[in-house]
C-alpha cells in the first residue's frame, strides 16, 4: 500500500535520527571509513556525469593512464591557456573543453584496448593454424610410416613364399602369391590355373587360406583386390562343397542336399561352360531378379545353390 506524507516525512525523521545515532556511537575507524565511502560515491557520481563509463570508474586523480593528477577536478593552466589563444575563455567553457578532451583521451583509449584485443585473437588463430599444421604434418608422417611398415611385413610374406617354394614346400598361398606377382621370374614353377591349387586341401587347409589371402589383401593395399577376391570367393564355395560332402555321409538331410548340389554342379557344367564373364554376369542378374520375385511353386534353395556356384564359376572365368 502507498505511504501517506505524513508517514512518508515520519520515516524520512526517524531514519535521520538513526543516523545521527550512528555517527554518535561509531568509532574513529568507521568514522574515517564512512567519510571515503561517500568521497568515493560522491566522485563516482561525478565522473558519471561526465559521461565515464563502467570500465573507467576505477581511474583517480593517481592513478590513470593519461598521466592526469587532476583528472578528476578542473585544472586551469593559465600560461598554457594563453599560449593556445584560449585564455579568453571561462570557466564553463573551459570545463566543457576538457571534457572533450577526455571524451577523446576515452575513445582512443577504446582504441588501443581494441587494437590490443586483435592482436591477441590474431595471435591465437596463428597458434591454432599453427598447431593444425602441426598435427597434418604428424597424421602424414605416421601415414607414411604405416605404410612403410605395411610394405615391410609385404616383402618378408614375399620373401618367406620364395623360401617356401624354393625348399619344395610351399603353401597354397606362396603358389597363388607367386601366380599374380611379375617379379619372381627367377623361381622355376610351372604355372597353372590358380584355383587348381585347392585341390587335395582340406576344409581346414583353405579355411587357412581364406585368413591368408585376407594378410595379403590388406598388405598390398587394393592391389590385386580383384584377383584375390576371387579367390576368396572360389575357396569359401570349395570349403561349401566338401562340408556338404562330409555331412552326405551321415544320410538323411544330407543326402539331399548333397543331391541338390549334384544336380546344380550338373547345370552348371551343362548351361554355363564357355560363355563369356559378360554373358555369365547377365545371366547372375537374371537368377538374382527371379529369386527376389519369387513364386508358389519356385525352388528357392536350388535357385540359391545354383547362384552360389555361378558365382564361383564367374570367379574362375575372370
Amino acid at each position: 500500500p502507498q505511504l501517506s506524507l505524513q508517514e512518508r516525512l515520519r520515516l524520512k525523521e526517524e531514519k535521520k535520527k538513526q543516523a545521527a545515532l550512528l555517527k554518535a556511537l561509531e568509532t574513529p575507524e568507521e568514522k574515517r571509513a564512512r567519510r571515503l565511502a561517500k568521497k568515493e560515491a560522491k566522485e563516482r557520481k561525478k565522473r558519471e556525469k561526465m559521461g565515464w563509463g563502467e570500465e573507467y570508474m576505477g581511474y583517480t586523480n593517481t592513478d590513470n593512464p593519461f598521466g592526469d593528477n587532476n583528472l578528476l577536478g578542473t585544472f586551469i593552466w593559465s600560461k598554457a591557456l594563453e599560449k593556445k589563444g584560449i585564455s579568453h575563455l571561462d570557466e564553463k567553457d573551459l570545463k566543457e573543453r576538457n571534457k572533450r578532451i577526455q571524451e577523446d583521451n576515452r575513445l582512443e583509449l577504446q582504441k588501443v584496448k581494441q587494437l590490443r584485443l586483435e592482436r591477441e585473437r590474431e595471435k591465437a588463430m596463428r597458434e591454432q593454424e599453427l598447431e593444425m599444421l602441426q598435427r597434418e604434418k604428424e597424421a602424414e608422417h605416421f601415414k607414411t610410416w604405416e605404410e612403410q611398415e605395411d610394405n615391410f611385413h609385404l616383402q618378408q610374406a614375399k620373401l618367406r613364399s620364395k623360401i617356401r617354394i624354393r625348399d619344395g614346400r610351399a603353401k597354397p598361398i606362396d603358389l597363388l602369391a607367386k601366380y599374380i606377382s611379375a617379379e619372381d621370374d627367377d623361381l622355376a614353377v610351372e604355372m597353372h590355373e590358380p584355383y587348381t591349387f585347392l585341390n587335395g586341401l582340406t576344409v581346414s587347409d583353405m579355411e587357412d587360406l581364406v585368413e591368408d589371402i585376407q594378410v595379403y589383401m590388406e598388405l598390398e593395399q587394393g592391389k590385386n583386390v580383384d584377383f584375390w577376391r576371387d579367390m576368396t570367393i572360389i575357396t569359401e564355395d570349395e570349403i561349401a562343397k566338401l562340408r556338404k560332402l562330409e555331412a552326405s555321409g551321415k544320410g538323411g538331410a544330407g543326402e539331399r542336399r548333397d543331391g541338390v548340389n549334384a544336380s546344380v554342379s550338373s547345370d552348371v557344367q551343362s548351361v554355363f561352360k564357355g560363355k563369356t564373364y559378360n554373358q555369365l554376369q547377365v545371366l547372375y542378374q537374371g537368377i538374382e531378379n527371379k529369386i527376389r520375385v519369387g513364386g508358389p511353386n519356385l525352388d528357392i534353395g536350388y535357385w540359391e545353390s545354383l547362384l552360389q556356384q555361378l558365382k564361383a564359376y564367374m570367379a574362375r572365368a575372370r
